[in-house]
C-alpha cells in the first residue's frame, strides 16, 4: 500500500513540474539547447547571461528569484528549469494578448518568443528567428 502510494506522488510530482507555466519539458530542452550556454556565463548585449538557458539578472528576478542566487542558479539545471518555467508563467498571458489568442494556444515558438525577448517578446518582430529556430531544430511548434 505504501510503495503504491510513493509512485502515485512521484508521478502526480511529475506531472506538475511538466506542466507548471503552461512549458512542456520538451519546450524547455528545445530552448536550452538552442541557448546552448553551458554552466557559465557570457556577456551578451552589454551584460552577463548565464548557464544553459542564458539567464540574465532581471530574467532572474521577474522568475522569482528560485534557489541561492542567480548565478549558482543559472548554473544548476533543476533549479534554471524552475526559473525559465516561472518566468513563462508570469508572462503567459501578457504573450498570449501580444499574438491574439487564448493561453492555452501558446506554443513552443510563443514561449520561445517570450524567453528571448522579455515581456513584450511576442509582439517584437526581432523574436521571429528564434521561433523559426525552435520549428527547425526541434521540430517543436
Amino acid at each position: 500500500m505504501h510503495l503504491s502510494v510513493a509512485v502515485l506522488v512521484c508521478l502526480s510530482l511529475a506531472f506538475v513540474t511538466q506542466t507548471q507555466g503552461n512549458i512542456s519539458s520538451s519546450c524547455l530542452d528545445c530552448i536550452g539547447e538552442i541557448e546552448g550556454g553551458g554552466s557559465g556565463c557570457n556577456r551578451d548585449v552589454g551584460s552577463l547571461s548565464c548557464g544553459r538557458y542564458q539567464i540574465k539578472l532581471p530574467y532572474y528576478t521577474d522568475c522569482r528569484q528560485p534557489g541561492s542566487g542567480w548565478r549558482s542558479c543559472a548554473a544548476d539545471d533543476t533549479c534554471s528549469r524552475t526559473c525559465v518555467q516561472n518566468y513563462m508563467s508570469r508572462y503567459a498571458r501578457r504573450c498570449a494578448r501580444q499574438l491574439g489568442k487564448p493561453k492555452s494556444q501558446l506554443t513552443c515558438q510563443d514561449y520561445g518568443r517570450l524567453h528571448n525577448g522579455g515581456p513584450n517578446g511576442c509582439s517584437s518582430s526581432s523574436t521571429i528567428g528564434y521561433a523559426a529556430r525552435i520549428a527547425s531544430e526541434c521540430g517543436l511548434n
